[in-house]
């Protein structure tokens, strides 16, 4: 799976500029495939200049049209590519120590209260409906022309301005105080990862990475906090989600096996026959009812 944040850091096939460990995009799509997934190694905050697309993980299924502002956590994602319009959008890849050294330098804007956290979500929708934040972000697209040390300092200022607004706007508030628990234990930010992105078709490796640590730190905290190793408890996870498909959505078992993280079709029907003793299509006819034409819609956890 691509990680499109080291991808676009290696090309220059669309306008950026690298602010010390910041990377920001003007992403203009370039996709023809109706579906894809990628992952990144570092949080974004994207604003959508035109088009549509729908992200999705294993918990969330998130809309992105012209106006869309949203915070992509770190981690792996799906995506559904419209060709009606150009898919354009402006990405801003703002690692974890970003915010962390913001908030040591401003700790009084520190959110303390919690409850504004909702962990179900990778992505957090930041739209608003005003036109602040259009201009705002239009402003700023006028210094990705020319990559130089006068557009860098105005960039790195615009940031600096967005994240008091972040802090302290109202409208943020869900962004502000997950922002705030980044400084929570190593343990709770790998259960974090893993519940948000065990539908990621990613290499342990790549687990490893987003929890920032060494393959065989993860593999002993993981072992440690699941009491399974990771490969037996990801494939369980899959399975589990793709049981969940099955009998609530009418995808086909292409699509599912897509979704819940599995290397190919042919890989997910022999997992499953050797775990349920059935392939995915007979378990499918024999827990939904014929007299059913429908599909019940649930959210999958």
């Amino acid at each position: 799976m691509i990680n499109l944040h080291q991808a676009f850091k290696e090309t220059n096939i669309h306008k950026k500029v690298i602010i010390q460990d910041m990377l920001c995009v003007e992403y203009k799509c370039m996709e023809t495939n109706k579906f894809s997934n990628f992952w990144i190694d570092c949080a974004c905050l994207v604003y959508c200049l035109s088009g549509k697309r729908i992200y999705s993980s294993n918990s969330q299924e998130y809309i992105v049209e012209a106006g869309t502002f949203m915070y992509m956590k770190k981690g792996g994602y799906t995506v559904e590519v419209f060709q009606d319009e150009a898919y354009c959008a402006l990405m801003f890849f703002m690692p974890d120590s970003f915010f962390q050294n913001f908030l040591l330098r401003y700790p009084t804007l520190k959110i303390q209260d919690y409850k504004h956290v909702n962990l179900q979500n990778k992505i957090i929708d930041l739209t608003n409906g005003t036109t602040a934040i259009q201009a705002y972000f239009y402003s700023i697209s006028n210094y990705f022309a020319h990559e130089n040390s006068a557009s860098k300092q105005i960039l790195h200022l615009k940031l600096e301005e967005l994240s008091f607004n972040i802090f302290t706007q109202s409208e943020y508030k869900q962004l502000a105080s997950y922002l705030s628990t980044l400084e929570e234990n190593r343990e709770a930010q790998l259960k974090l990862i893993m519940e948000e992105n065990f539908a990621s078709n990613l290499r342990l490796e790549e687990f490893a990475e987003l929890c920032n640590m060494s393959l065989s730190t993860f593999k002993r905290q993981f072992t440690k906090l699941y009491n399974a190793p990771p490969a037996k408890w990801l494939l369980s996870r899959r399975l589990q989600l793709s049981k969940k498909l099955l009998i609530h959505s009418d995808k086909n078992i292409n699509e599912i096996s897509f979704i819940a993280g599995f290397e190919s079709p042919s890989h997910y029907s022999r997992v499953f026959k050797n775990t349920y003793h059935c392939n995915p299509l007979k378990y499918r006819e024999k827990h939904i009812p014929k007299h059913k034409n429908f599909y019940k819609r649930v959210e999958f956890k």
